[in-house]
């Protein structure tokens, strides 16, 4: 598996303190969350993205994958709202375009929403459409989306590992895959399993925390078991901790430490780092 920490929990300090401890960290290489005031997709001029390139190789990493903020105002690629849909297309297209820049392979897209009081066929009609967009997009681009669902408290279009498989079926494209976040499995009574069962190998990425996007170990989830289950199934991809919990936003540096000494004594994933 190919680890690597998120600065979600970093967003009230500057961007180069996350990508130091990421430097100095057993990672290689970052999960860009893309939020204002670190990144703005909405407005980032060039030469901020040029500075933002340079700094990232100077440290010897590079981008697993791209996080931009989903499925907040004003994002949301499967409302029944025409203008909100087509500026949220534009608003992946722009992550798409970065990704590309920074030399990023993926970019990361939760499923938006339907209103709730209409069709949910309606909002999954439209997620169809808005994906197969930007899956062209992304096919002329070499990068690939990696779909999420959420929870039920957020969208009423993608869930469970069933609809995001039949999502991607719909779609067909070989650069839309599937990914897990822990969260949002356990919450929707899945497993692991589940979600190798369902996707196969379109489960190309794991979001690896712990209840309420915390650090491995710091709730309640069964996460070595989780752990052992995608080494069951020999998953090969890639895996980033989403901590996004408001605990670790006054000291981020220590969830870095937490998910590395959650893996030191879970795992031997660090090994080939000791040395």
């Amino acid at each position: 598996m190919k680890l690597a920490p998120m600065n979600y929990h970093y967003l009230r300090y500057s961007l180069e303190k996350f990508l130091d401890k990421a430097a100095a960290s057993p990672f290689d290489s970052i999960d860009l969350y893309c939020s204002a005031p670190q990144l703005n997709l909405f407005d980032y001029p060039l030469s901020r993205l040029l500075k933002l390139d340079r700094e990232i190789k100077e440290r010897g990493l590079s981008v697993m994958a791209m996080t931009p903020e989903n499925c907040v105002y004003p994002v949301n690629f499967c409302t029944q709202d025409d203008l909100t849909r087509e500026s949220s297309i534009r608003y992946y297209q722009r992550a798409i375009d970065t990704a590309e820049f920074l030399g990023c392979p993926k970019v990361q897209i939760s499923t938006g929403f339907g209103y709730f009081d209409m069709p949910a066929e309606e909002a999954w009609k439209y997620c169809r459409e808005s994906l197969s967009t930007l899956a062209a997009y992304c096919e002329r681009k070499g990068i690939t989306l990696l779909l999420e669902e959420l929870k039920t408290t957020t969208t009423n279009v993608l869930i469970t590992s069933r609809d995001l498989a039949k999502m991607i079926r719909e779609i067909d494209s070989p650069n839309v895959v599937g990914m897990v976040d822990m969260d949002q499995m356990t919450y929707a009574g899945e497993t692991v399993d589940d979600y190798f069962k369902n996707l196969g190998n379109k489960l190309q990425h794991v979001h690896f925390n712990d209840r309420g996007h915390t650090v491995p170990g710091d709730a309640d989830f069964p996460m070595k078991k989780y752990y052992e289950d995608l080494k069951k199934n020999d998953y090969q991809g890639t895996v980033s901790f989403e901590i996004c919990d408001r605990r670790y936003y006054g000291n981020p540096d220590k969830a870095i430490d937490g998910c590395v000494k959650w893996l030191s004594e879970n795992t031997d994933e660090l090994d080939y780092w000791r040395g």
